[in-house]
């Protein structure tokens, strides 16, 4: 019982935040921020859960980056949100790929995975507050705001996200982040 408490509580805490994401605030606290160390954070983040299903997240860093004016605090969550889901919807002994590069002042980063896929009914509606999908991983929790929650901290960054997907191929998450001008 007390761990089924637990549970609601952590998704409860999940929803509240899902609402009470301030973009004035992650804006208030930008700098210059590193992608590199942005990612293996959230890499870092995830890779126990990896570890479990046997699956191998490869990073492939084009560097020199200029850095992006952000919140590495709240792309770090943006980050854990996506490699997580991958880690969650790929099968034992899979493989998840993140890559970043800069190409036409901007930062793209890429999560590659070959898992389940997202349905072209959900596909639309992936990034939608409380949306949860047709897919359902065995023993994973789901509130349905991660990936809103995502959208709105790439988009405080004047970045964006997009998906593409097919079921039973697995997913590519892309991101675009601008990077630092030199006059902020």
């Amino acid at each position: 019982l007390q761990s089924r408490i637990a549970d609601l509580l952590k998704l409860v805490n999940t929803w509240l935040r899902a609402i009470s994401v301030d973009i004035s605030t992650i804006r208030e606290n930008f700098e210059p921020t590193s992608i590199v160390e942005t990612v293996s954070k959230a890499v870092e983040n995830v890779q126990q859960h990896a570890v479990r299903k046997d699956i191998s997240i490869e990073t492939s860093l084009k560097e020199p980056f200029a850095p992006i004016n952000g919140n590495e605090v709240t792309l770090v969550e943006a980050l854990v949100n996506i490699i997580g889901n991958a880690v969650k919807y790929t099968q034992m002994g899979g493989h998840i790929i993140v890559t970043a590069r800069e190409e036409d002042k901007k930062i793209l980063v890429e999560i590659k995975d070959d898992g389940v896929g997202i349905s072209a009914e959900d596909l639309p509606h992936v990034f939608d507050d409380f949306y949860v999908g047709t897919i359902k991983p065995e023993g994973e929790r789901r509130s349905g705001v991660g990936l809103a929650i995502t959208k709105r901290i790439i988009e405080a960054h004047d970045g964006s996200i997009s998906v593409d997907s097919e079921l039973g191929k697995g997913s590519t998450f892309v991101i675009l982040l601008p990077i630092l001008k030199q006059e902020e």
